[in-house]
């Protein structure tokens, strides 16, 4: 069974498991971050569907249409001229209000593990690129972009964050799939229902004129998001990504702010969490919340656990897989967790402000120094 611990409760034993969990966040070394739209909440995004969400928003410019929030996430779309028109007028205007969103509490602690060296990766259901605005390189980021010819590469060991459907602040062509940032003239367009014409395609083909060859097609421009039905461009790297993480067997899993809704994310999460829980896998291959009495030996009441923050609970099929679920909200429990880190373990961030002394050897024309610490 999931173990469920309400944030804000003054029962001592939750309190505890609570300080045990921050104490497992303290002392793993091998963190893997999975999260979703919950974490951005608190940010300043509008959300889809309150009657002045942004959804609510587009559908004034277009009265006629007839579509569900979720169906401006599906590939099929594309289909119909006038849907295509109305996703690219509501990712126009998300991205205008991501473009003013600061990044959460949540997302600076997932940077505070990457700098204490104690993240192995984070994973992100959000195209909000917020992960990145806090100091963690995204897939979509050009930094992780192998140089060379041919279909776009990642030089995946410089990923901290990877972004499972794709980056809001970028687009891709239709035909040729050159990958760009999305411009202030891109979004305008965009705004408008219609797609701009790929730079790519437009340059090759004025170039084949010039030499007085046939041109070639000129695809269009689009959102460089992964809807629903939709195989991700860079999704054989984030394959290699997955599995070297699961390789190198993380010591603990933190899941926040999603539902657990979307197939893809719950196979994820399933893998990473057998290869957290490792040896305590039970006969049918299952894990188990009791280790074995081998691996007890060496192991800590907060490590190799699978934790779940979120304000809903996670349904039943994760027993067995989720250790606990901390039911609130995920600033609140990133701030608490850094609290009890700072109070407990104070030497974890403890900075040398000066040098107590410094020591100058003059060789020939140069000053060689050597800086003597603690």
């Amino acid at each position: 069974m999931v173990v469920s611990i309400d944030l804000n409760t003054s029962d001592l034993s939750s309190r505890r498991a609570l300080d045990n969990i921050s104490s497992g966040v303290a002392k793993c070394k091998r963190i893997v971050v999975v999260t979703g739209a919950g974490i951005s909440c608190s940010c300043g995004i509008p959300d889809f569907r309150s009657s002045d969400g942004l959804y609510n928003l587009v559908k004034k410019q277009y009265p006629n249409i007839i579509l569900k929030g979720r169906d401006l996430f599906d590939a099929s779309l594309f289909r119909d001229p006038e849907s295509t028109s109305v996703f690219y007028t509501f990712i126009s205007q998300l991205k205008q209000s991501i473009d003013t969103a600061t990044p959460s509490p949540t997302h600076h602690f997932i940077k505070t593990l990457d700098t204490k060296k104690k993240l192995l990766r984070s994973y992100t259901q959000n195209i909000d690129g917020l992960e990145e605005r806090a100091g963690l390189a995204g897939s979509s980021s050009e930094e992780v972009r192998a140089t060379g010819k041919g279909k776009t590469k990642l030089r995946t060991k410089d990923v901290r964050n990877v972004q499972l459907h794709g980056d809001i602040h970028r687009v891709r062509c239709t035909v040729c799939s050159a990958d760009l940032p999305c411009t202030e003239e891109y979004l305008r367009d965009f705004d408008e229902g219609t797609a701009p014409d790929c730079p790519e395609c437009t340059f090759r083909s004025q170039v084949r004129i010039a030499r007085s060859a046939r041109p070639i097609r000129i695809g269009s421009l689009r959102p460089a998001i992964v809807l629903y039905d939709e195989a991700h461009p860079l999704g054989d790297d984030i394959g290699t990504i997955q599995t070297t993480d699961i390789a190198r067997k993380p010591d603990m899993l933190i899941v926040m702010g999603t539902s657990l809704k979307v197939h893809g994310l719950r196979k994820l999460v399933k893998e990473f969490a057998k290869s957290v829980h490792g040896s305590t896998a039970t006969t049918d291959g299952s894990p188990s919340l009791t280790p074995s009495s081998s691996a007890s030996k060496s192991r800590q009441p907060w490590s190799y656990k699978v934790v779940f923050v979120n304000k809903t609970p996670p349904g039943s099929e994760w027993n067995g897989i989720i250790d606990y679920h901390v039911q609130g909200e995920t600033d609140a429990w990133a701030e608490k967790v850094l609290e009890d880190w700072r109070r407990t373990r104070p030497a974890d961030w403890e900075i040398q402000q000066t040098l107590d002394a410094t020591v100058g050897t003059t060789v020939g024309s140069e000053s060689v120094f050597r800086h003597v610490k603690d």
